[in-house]
């Protein structure tokens, strides 16, 4: 092999050493491995396998976690996206899905959650005087993200549901089923179990203006002492069940 060939050869090979080895410390600081509302820290690995911890920031403030991994998908490349197999262990929280991205933006696929009720008040601070508790599971087969712009299908249950407003626990299990398509999402909210029984639907504009309509009513044994709660989902309609008109800005 002629010397010119053999150097080519040397350099690719030490090109793909370099890409193989590079530190994923290297790539979270330019902003190469982390989306604008995950903050990286006391990483290890490289940006193929690696684990860390982190910070997600929201409207109301950010929550830790624990323990962040990614796994590489080289396969992925053939569809066009750069994509991770990717989990989160935190205090109450933990999900795991594939997360990749494209030249549009990001792509979530095969997403699934579960978290304290409370957490979501760091995201979603008009929920903060509700105090929520209980368990929330969060699914999503796909999700495609740019900019504001969301297109995709997301379920959300919360079951054990409780507040701090109402002795009543639970109040019940309820499910939302969120179609995104584009900068605003279609919510149809409906109760699965559980003596407070509640249905809506409305609109959520990204990233967290919620327009939501329906009605609350009280079932069974519980109904007297839910009356409190139910005064302040809502003005009280003739049949007895409550009118909800809530907006959020």
């Amino acid at each position: 092999m002629r010397p010119g060939s053999l150097a080519i050869l040397g350099i690719a090979a030490y090109s793909v050493f370099l890409v193989a080895t590079m530190p994923a410390r290297w790539a979270a600081e330019r902003g190469l491995a982390k989306p604008a509302l995950l903050a990286l820290h006391d990483i290890e690995g490289t940006i193929w396998h690696g684990n860390a911890q982190a910070a997600i920031g929201g409207t109301a403030g950010s929550f830790a976690i624990d323990r962040v991994e990614w796994r590489f998908l080289p396969s992925r490349l053939l569809q066009g996206r750069a994509a991770y197999d990717a989990s989160m262990k935190g205090a109450g929280f933990e999900a795991r899905g594939e997360i990749g991205r494209t030249f549009a933006g990001w792509s979530v696929r095969d997403l699934n959650g579960r978290s304290q009720a409370a957490m979501a008040t760091a995201i979603l601070p008009w929920l903060g005087p509700w105090r929520p508790e209980g368990a929330v599971a969060v699914a999503a087969p796909s999700l495609d993200i740019t900019g504001r712009e969301v297109r995709g299908e997301l379920r959300i249950d919360w079951t054990d549901a409780a507040t701090s407003l109402s002795e009543v626990r639970p109040l019940g299990a309820y499910r939302a089923e969120v179609k995104a398509d584009g900068p605003a999402a279609r919510i149809v909210l409906t109760t699965l179990s559980g003596p407070l029984r509640v249905t809506g639907q409305g609109q959520l504009d990204f990233p967290s203006r919620l327009a939501l309509t329906g009605e609350a009513r009280a079932e069974g044994p519980s109904a007297p002492a839910l009356q409190p709660l139910l005064d302040l989902m809502g003005p009280r309609k003739a049949d007895g069940s409550r009118a909800i008109d809530w907006h959020t800005r």
